[in-house]
């Protein structure tokens, strides 16, 4: 369809420019980015080994990126990084809190069951993020970003069997600076924000504070409820106190708060089965064709999202003269409450309402680094405890008895469904714990050879289950009523426990051909716990837990520097496999929960960038990568198939520009355009939920006055307008039908900031 695929013209000048640059990320010791050179070239810092080292001496695949990079790129929350990493996809379905999927190298866990763990560790500032709703959040006041490839459970624990995100906000400065900006668009979009640091006591005490607003219109249209749906409105404020006693010791301690109040997310249909008759003959509205090119649903009831999350962290850096000590203790509070049409339809057939969830989560790390001779050792203790608890109501609506005896053919079973039967309480709670203890150890064989080694001992419990308090149709026990057509009927209370032990770890050889190329090689094992299921079945089957999923990787690479270190190339190949992988796919009208045996993700990475000169840098970066269902599956529709959300092909190219334009003022530019090959959208990978391959066109330009410290810019997303799908599901009650969750339309805006 169009508005899928760039022009010919379009794709020729996007690879002649390359993908856009990635910026300096700096970080530990004061947090100031790396100087680049006269001659472009730089050093990119990171500590993705709890280490501040610069991104071409690690033996693993890394994607860095500066805070600098992201405003530039209008990159304005945790979902826009995959515009900056080849390897990464994010995608949200019904809603940001049990919808959004984190994937590397096409591996990721769909959270449509709470009691699933992420496969992809986000952390902010050292603190793990437990739930997408948390995770997938706005990017203000950012240093640097790090997207980590592979497993990374020696450092960062549990739940990176696929790999990590690891996001640092920018600390107080004991120099006052302040910045504010603002900026308008498309949609009706309005976005602000500030940041300000400064001393109290000099050298020893500093403070920031930075918050930002984001309002944006709906883009899908509600033709029933004359709404926009799909709007923002979101705020988030953080602030920040720098404790440093003695130069020897920081204290370092954060809180943040948001709150997100959005009309999301709307699903138009995308395919419409033989039901679609019936829902037309109850005065439903059914598009023939589709209607998902031109946004527009009809729905009875507007789905709604409202999220408050706040936390608070206190960090302890400690210099002992033969170790460096380091505790890190934080406690974060999220909830949630969502309303959604359970059937996407305008037809009253069932509805989810009041559904609320609620997380508390502590955790507490310690670690003690030092050196012995050739030895860089680093030995680290984690725990944490979390409460879950989620409610709702999930009921039939009042058109349910004429649909039901419509399929049916029998009238006479239209009173056996009242609007309101169901479950008038659906509670699912979770109680877990758990610790572990870690080692990291490089020991510098010469000043060429190195060799990495990382043990982790992980344990973990957990407890949870399901209350029902049903209101039963007379559906549920006429044998009048065929089978299929029985629903939300009495289910069973369950309870349930589960604990796990593993060790995961890594040993990487790295050897420096010279000062600047880097052969390496690594075998690493992940472990992302099993748990207990929290779905509403999960107390009739055979057992209403899950077990853990592990990941075994090796990979190959080499990061190589030329031509005075303006070409720099990173080429790594990877082979990953994943056992007893956790899936879950929705059958239109439950989801069902299964370890699904072994996936395989294989494959090659290279990212590049080329600094002309005259300002312009020129990057390209591309995945190819299989990932793929093994044979030994219980699923036999799946075997050997690609998974949902893989593309094989990610390629992403772009440029970037900065110079002098006049006397005290600077001209920039940003192009980037990332392009996917056809994946398949749906969990239970039918052909008919496939996407063709698409690609995203984003750019900004504007200009800086140096002395005033004022700034202009213009930004596009999606810029030709592509039409795509995120997320496609059977439609609940409606065989043959599909219903999709789309991504974004064009949009565009110009944003104004000043720095003091």
């Amino acid at each position: 369809m169009k508005r899928l695929g760039s022009t010919t013209a379009l794709v020729a000048l996007c690879a002649s420019w390359g993908f856009s640059t990635y910026a300096l990320a700096q970080s530990g010791g004061t947090g100031q980015a790396a100087p680049a050179t006269a001659d472009g070239t730089e050093t990119i810092i990171v500590t993705a080994t709890r280490r501040a080292e610069s991104v071409q001496k690690v033996p693993i695949s890394i994607t860095a990126v500066s805070g600098e990079t992201l405003r530039e790129a209008a990159i304005r929350d945790t979902q826009g990084l995959q515009a900056l990493a080849p390897s990464l996809v994010i995608t949200v379905s019904n809603s940001e809190t049990t919808g959004g999927v984190v994937r590397i190298r096409g591996v990721g866990t769909a959270g449509q069951n709470s009691g699933l763990e992420p496969t992809v560790g986000v952390f902010l500032d050292g603190v793990y993020l437990p739930r997408s709703g948390i995770a997938l959040n706005e990017l203000v006041d950012i240093e640097r970003v790090e997207v980590l490839r592979g497993p990374q459970g020696t450092l960062f624990g549990k739940n990176t069997t696929a790999g990590a995100i690891t996001i640092a906000t920018k600390k107080p400065e004991f120099d006052f600076e302040a910045e504010m900006f603002a900026g308008a668009g498309s949609q009706g979009s309005k976005r602000g924000g500030f940041s300000i640091t400064g001393p109290v006591i000099d050298e020893r005490l500093a403070l920031r504070l930075s918050g930002s607003l984001n309002q944006r219109d709906g883009y899908v249209d509600d033709v029933k409820l004359n709404k926009k749906l799909n709007s923002r409105d979101r705020w988030l404020l953080r602030g920040q106190a720098l404790w440093t006693p003695t130069d020897k010791v920081s204290l370092r301690l954060i809180a943040d708060r948001s709150q997100k109040d959005d009309i999301c997310c709307a699903a138009p249909y995308v395919l419409n089965g033989v039901r679609a008759a019936t829902i037309s003959s109850l005065g439903g509205t059914v598009f023939n064709p589709t209607r998902e090119a031109d946004y527009i649903v009809a729905t009875n009831v507007a789905p709604t999202s409202s999220v408050e999350d706040q936390g608070v962290s206190l960090e302890l850096n400690w210099d002992l003269n033969w170790a460096q000590l380091r505790g890190l203790a934080s406690s974060r509070t999220f909830s949630s409450l969502r309303n959604a049409d359970g059937d996407f339809s305008d037809v009253d057939l069932t509805n989810t309402l009041n559904e609320l969830t609620e997380d508390e989560t502590q955790t507490f790390e310690l670690t003690l680094r030092g050196t012995a001779g050739p030895v860089d050792w680093l030995v680290g203790a984690f725990g944490f405890d979390q409460t879950f608890l989620q409610s709702s109501s999930t009921v039939l609506g009042a058109d349910a008895g004429r649909f039901a005896a419509a399929l049916a053919a029998r009238p006479t079973i239209i009173p056996l469904y009242a609007a309101g039967d169901g479950d008038q309480l659906r509670r699912f709670d979770l109680d877990a714990s758990g610790w572990s203890v870690f080692t990291h150890n490089i020991w510098n064989v010469t000043d060429q050879l190195a060799l990495t080694l990382g043990l982790r001992w992980s344990n973990d419990e957990k407890t949870g289950g399901g209350t029902f308090i049903t209101r039963s149709a007379g559906s549920c026990t006429s044998t009048l009523v065929p089978a299929t057509l029985r629903l939300i009927c009495p289910t069973k209370d369950y309870q349930a426990s589960k604990t796990d032990e593993k060790t995961s770890g890594v040993l990487a050889v790295s050897y420096e051909v010279s000062e600047t190329a880097l052969l390496f090689a690594s075998f690493s094992r992940g472990f992302k716990a099993g748990g207990v299921s929290l779905d509403r079945d999960a107390g009739n089957r055979s057992k209403a837990t899950f077990d853990p999923e592990e990941s075994d990787s090796f990979e190959v690479g080499i990061k190589a520097q030329w031509f005075g270190r303006r070409l720099r190339t990173n080429l790594t190949f990877f082979d990953q496999t994943y056992t007893d992988f956790q899936r879950v796919v929705f059958t239109g009208t439950e989801n069902l929960l299964s370890n699904q045996g072994e996936v395989r993700s294989n494959g090659v990475e290279l990212d590049t960038r080329l600094y002309v000169g005259g300002g312009v840098s020129l990057t390209a970066a591309t995945t190819y990568n299989f990932a793929k269902f093994g044979n030994e599956v219980s699923d036999v529709n799946i075997r050997g198939k690609q998974l949902n959300a893989a593309p094989e092909l990610t390629t992403q190219l772009g440029a970037a520009w900065e110079r002098q334009i006049a006397t005290g003022l600077t001209g920039f530019g940003r192009v980037n355009w990332r392009h996917q090959s056809k994946t398949i959208t749906g969990g239970d990978l039918d052909p008919l939920k496939a996407q063709p391959a698409f690609g995203l066109l984003n750019g900004s330009f504007g200009v800086r006055h140096e002395g005033s410290g004022f700034e202009v810019s213009v930004w596009g997303a999606n810029i030709t307008d592509e039409v795509y799908r995120i997320v496609t599901f059977n439609s609940t009650l409606q065989a043959g039908s599909l219903n999709a969750y789309m991504g974004e339309p064009q949009t565009w805006g110009v944003e104004v900031s000043k720095k003091f």
